[in-house]
């Protein structure tokens, strides 16, 4: 698939998604660092930084559920539940739903929309992490409207993704080395203006900025349910 530009907003898409077959197929394989547990000390300092900004909005939890849509190798849930929160987990990755019950920690396989239809949750989430997933997403306004929908409307939403606005970018793109342009399961390259522009229309503001730590030239961006 090619990569396409928006001439309005100057945003980079691909010109078409994968089927659900085609995704099968894909999932079958898991990137080491997206296994369940993998190193699990390193990730864990990684994810508490990020636990602790949230906290830094909401306050310590108190019974408060945190969904995590896309968990991948788990770390950012284990974090979560360690910090205290009531943690569930999504992920499109049977192994990984699999392994990560096995740490005790609850979870779909499966979407969000597949997870707020059939798992009959008690309460609504105070927290819920995209991280590193809507530049997955085919139709990413879809998946942050619905996550508005689900979330209190005192929630926060931790989103991260590579920043297509950052210098680094721009320095990769001149050398042609930059690594996302080759990422088969991304379908969007936001920068943090157009990812503040999409999260506004969803529903959210955001109001914390961070370098994420997860990948290179990533972004990690708090942001309230309006």
């Amino acid at each position: 698939m090619r990569w396409m530009r928006c001439a309005d907003c100057d945003h980079s898409f691909t010109e078409g998604y994968f089927t659900d077959a085609a995704l099968e197929i894909l999932f079958v394989n898991t990137d080491d660092q997206q296994i369940v547990g993998v190193d699990i000390e390193l990730h864990r300092s990684i994810s508490a930084r990020m636990v602790n900004h949230v906290v830094d909005v909401t306050g310590l939890p108190s019974s408060d559920l945190w969904v995590d849509v896309g968990f991948g190798n788990g770390s950012l849930l284990m974090t979560a539940k360690e910090f205290g929160f009531d943690v569930f987990g999504i992920d499109l990755r049977k192994k990984n739903v699999e392994d990560i019950q096995a740490f005790g920690v609850p979870a779909h396989h499966g979407t969000l929309q597949s997870a707020i239809s059939s798992v009959g949750f008690a309460s609504k989430p105070t927290v819920i992490s995209m991280a590193d997933v809507v530049e997955h997403e085919p139709f990413p306004l879809d998946s942050l409207r619905l996550a508005r929908e689900f979330i209190r409307d005192d929630g926060v939403l931790l989103v991260s993704m590579p920043n297509a606005s950052a210098p680094l970018w721009d320095s990769w793109n001149a050398a042609d080395l930059n690594p996302y342009w080759y990422e088969i399961e991304h379908y969007h390259n936001f920068g943090r203006e157009r990812l503040y522009a999409v999260l506004e229309k969803s529903g959210f503001r955001p109001i914390r900025y961070f370098n994420s730590e997860r990948y290179r030239c990533c972004m990690e961006i708090l942001a309230k349910a309006l």
